[in-house]
């Protein structure tokens, strides 16, 4: 399934609201999935999460969101950086 441009930004906003909400604790990729998908009137993969969740780690030179990998592992867990809590608390 692909995402239009406006699916794309809504799945970024909610992720960073999902985030946001919990800072500064972390989400594994499918806490945040059952997070988000209560959020957006539309259905998206874990992929497309992964994408806007990159997206919004790429931002410069703040990130929104940062990315923790597990010590001993490879699970990934998603937080909200100081400077996403601003923006969602400012939007």
């Amino acid at each position: 399934m692909t995402l239009d441009k406006e699916q794309k930004e809504e799945l970024r906003y909610a992720a960073l609201a999902a985030l946001a909400i919990r800072a500064p604790s972390a989400l594994n990729q499918r806490q945040l999935f059952n997070a988000v998908k209560k959020e957006v009137p539309f259905l998206f993969e874990p992929a497309d999460l992964v994408a806007a969740c990159e997206l919004l780690r790429g931002f410069t030179p703040h990130p929104l969101v940062d990315c923790i990998t597990a010590d001993l592992g490879t699970t990934q867990c998603w937080r909200a950086t100081t400077a996403g809590v601003l923006h969602v608390e400012r939007s």
